[in-house]
């Protein structure tokens, strides 16, 4: 399984081409994890939790950048659970400030529920985010939210 996971993620470019630059990495705390990485710590997370991704299992990354974590999900959700790609991206979500990443991220992952807000902020709209994803982060990230659909 871990092998078509990898081959999953690296479909697509590591960090995507997108540019980036010394002043946009100091700005936005740009950090990309390698897939290597991104593998080694979701094999940690099912040894603790052998259900951290089984269906029903809702995945959201606040700060998804290009979906390095949300592909390697993905890839558990449909090579371990069997589920298919459509039942699994139902189950991923995504939040970045940047449209560039969140754009990638759709496009690398092909669906799920990716956004551009801010995580840190959710009730501040950010200039670029449309109507849509303003109140997704209002629905996603409200006092009452109930996490543990998330997890």
């Amino acid at each position: 399984m871990w092998k078509r996971v990898i081959e999953l993620a690296d479909e697509h470019d590591y960090m995507g081409g997108i540019a980036r630059d010394q002043y946009r990495v100091k700005q936005t705390a740009e950090i990309f994890t390698p897939t290597e990485l991104v593998v080694h710590l979701c094999k940690k997370l099912i040894e603790q939790n052998p259900k951290s991704f089984a269906p029903g299992k809702t995945i959201i990354d606040p700060a998804c950048g290009d979906g390095q974590f949300l592909i390697v999900a993905l890839g558990i959700k449909m090579y371990h659970y069997d589920m298919s790609r459509e039942e699994a991206l139902d189950e991923i979500y995504g939040v970045d400030i940047m449209r560039d990443n969140v754009d990638l991220c759709k496009r690398r992952l092909g669906g799920g529920h990716i956004i551009m807000g801010n995580a840190l902020d959710p009730t501040t709209r950010i200039r670029g985010q449309n109507d849509e994803e303003y109140a997704s982060m209002h629905d996603w990230f409200s006092d009452d939210m109930n996490l543990e659909s998330f997890f």
